[in-house]
């Protein structure tokens, strides 16, 4: 992942400079963060960059940035992006944006709308904030405290929320400077009331994707916002508030997949030979990437996994964002779930669903070739990821490997989930 700097030159604005991280291939995405700032959103554009160029920009006031006092409005915050993606060069664009962002890219799809040489190709909105709607107020954030902020943005609201006494002063600061560009950008309401007049106008395709126990802004914005907009449609992610990106990335995704693929990217068939994938394990247990997802939009993940004779798996796990399958393609394989063994052999399927703990070995004299499935495709990033460590020389230590695990809703256990 590189960080960049350009400058960006806005009528009636002037020169505005953009802080930016620019990591992966393929079509280009532009990730617009929230309030919660590009720490919110970084994760999740590391799983983007999987098959997608993916840039993020820093909001100008964020994070230290430099804002000019003439850039107040997220109209104006749309327009220094619309001009960034056309000063890099950028061209099938796709837009998505998380609260605010979501309102800077529903913004931008209005822009891109008007003008014969698009660069932006659809939008997805993801809890944006924007809408002023009789019934459904957004709080005034900055009246808030950060536990009443947690309460309202997310599902499972005591994993999110900070302590002010545990932050640095230097935390805090950057807390307050993004707290006081928010406020200028989006004012107490965080809405336009012109917006939703406005959103007939869009001629892109547009996805609006919402957390279903979103406090912070209700889903009768997304609902306003698929309506309002022509063609657009609405996808809710059951066990997510207000920020997806960080409490249901895999669901996230899959949604953005789906939508992308059927946004007239035409899919190739994927041929992959015997000598061919992605060899993201070596040693007594090899690991070969066949499908990582991007044939199936992310519903899919295929690997094959070889064990040498007398060979231990990992430590037992369970997984909470997918299911997990395995297909005895050669020899026999001992699964352990909990407390009891199995032994399958040549032929057998085992299939684990989220929250059942589960490994596997070969005690026996012969190799064993499994057949591994992810649906979503979500963890085939994990087997990137520890390649990604050996590769680059890092310890991988039980914590550091653990670490990688929860990236993607996995935890060491014994035992099944509540």
């Amino acid at each position: 992942m590189s960080a960049s700097n350009r400058t960006v030159t806005i009528d009636g604005i002037g020169p505005v400079q953009v802080s930016f991280s620019d990591t992966g291939s393929g079509q280009p995405v532009l990730l617009l963060h929230g309030g919660a700032g590009p720490s919110s959103v970084r994760q999740f554009a590391e799983l983007l960059a999987a098959d997608a160029r993916v840039i993020v920009p820093v909001h100008p006031g964020f994070d230290g940035t430099p804002r000019p006092l003439q850039l107040a409005s997220v109209r104006a915050l749309a327009d220094v992006y619309v001009q960034l993606i056309r000063d890099l060069g950028l061209t099938d664009v796709c837009v998505i944006g998380n609260s605010v962002g979501g309102w800077i890219a529903a913004e931008i799809a209005v822009a891109e709308s008007a003008v014969p040489d698009k660069r932006v190709t659809s939008a997805v909105l993801v809890d944006a904030a924007g809408l002023q709607l009789d019934g459904a107020p957004v709080p005034d954030v900055s009246q808030l405290t950060p536990a009443q902020i947690a309460q309202l943005s997310y599902f499972r609201p005591e994993s999110y929320t900070v302590d002010p006494a545990t932050l640095t002063d230097e935390q805090r600061a950057a807390r307050g400077a993004n707290f006081a560009a928010l406020a200028v950008y989006g004012g107490s309401a965080m809405a336009d009331r012109t917006l939703l007049d406005r959103l007939p106008a869009i001629s892109i395709p547009v996805l609006v994707v919402w957390g279903e126990a979103d406090r912070m802004i209700p889903v009768e914005h997304g609902r306003a916002y698929a309506k309002a907009i022509p063609g657009a449609r609405l996808t809710l992610i059951q066990h997510a508030g207000h920020l997806p990106q960080l409490e249901a990335p895999a669901e996230l995704r899959s949604a953005i997949a789906e939508f992308t693929a059927s946004s007239g990217q035409r899919q190739t068939v994927s041929v992959v030979g015997p000598q061919a994938g992605d060899i993201a394990l070596t040693g007594p247990v090899r690991l070969r990437i066949l499908e990582d997802g991007s044939t199936t939009a992310h519903r899919l993940g295929i690997a094959e996994i070889a064990i040498a004779p007398h060979t231990a798996g990992p430590p037992q796990h369970r997984h909470s964002l997918h299911d997990e399958g395995f297909y005895v393609v050669a020899g026999t394989a001992q699964f352990t779930v909990g407390d009891q063994t199995y032994v399958a052999d040549q032929g057998t399927l085992v299939m684990v669903p989220p929250g059942a703990p589960h490994t596997f070995a070969n005690t026996t004299d012969q190799p064993v070739v499994l057949l591994n499935t992810f649906t979503p495709d979500l963890y085939v990033q994990y087997f990137r990821d520890l390649h990604a460590m050996v590769t680059a020389g890092h310890a991988v230590t039980p914590q550091a490997i653990e670490d990688v695990m929860a990236r993607y809703g996995t935890e060491p256990s014994t035992e099944y989930a509540d």
